[in-house]
């Protein structure tokens, strides 16, 4: 068996480099999403149990969820948020998606799906 040449272990050594940039950037971006969606849950059960209690209309309570969904970067739409009821019978149900991509090509590999639901709570102190 041949020993290595320099060249060919700069070569091993670029390519392990490749591998962990693209596994560290792919483990970056699940574990931000996964972050935002949490952050995110939370304001929906937070913006429920206000607008419950405060009977406030289902549009109000739409464009709330949306400026928060926008300012974490979440791809959340207004048809993907669907309001049942009002006061202390409002239900909250939110569905979307986060597009895990590879880098530099921006291809889609994973898709993380994402299925929130928040009920009213009597005294709005009690986060799920």
């Amino acid at each position: 068996m041949a020993a290595a040449t320099p060249g060919m272990k700069r070569l091993v050594l670029l390519v392990w480099i490749l591998v962990a940039f693209f596994y560290f950037y792919l483990s970056y971006n699940y574990i931000r999403a996964s972050m935002n969606d949490r952050q995110f849950a939370d304001y929906l059960q937070y913006v429920v149990n206000i607008a419950g209690g405060e009977n406030r209309p289902a549009k109000e309570i739409r464009a709330l969820i949306l400026v928060k969904a926008e300012e974490l970067s979440l791809p959340v739409h207004g048809e993907q948020i669907t309001i049942r009821g009002g006061g202390s019978s409002l239900n909250v149900s939110v569905n979307y998606d986060v597009d895990i991509e590879i880098p530099l090509l921006q291809r889609q590999i994973y898709t993380k799906k994402f299925e929130h639901v928040a009920k009213y709570q009597q005294g709005g102190g009690g986060l799920r």
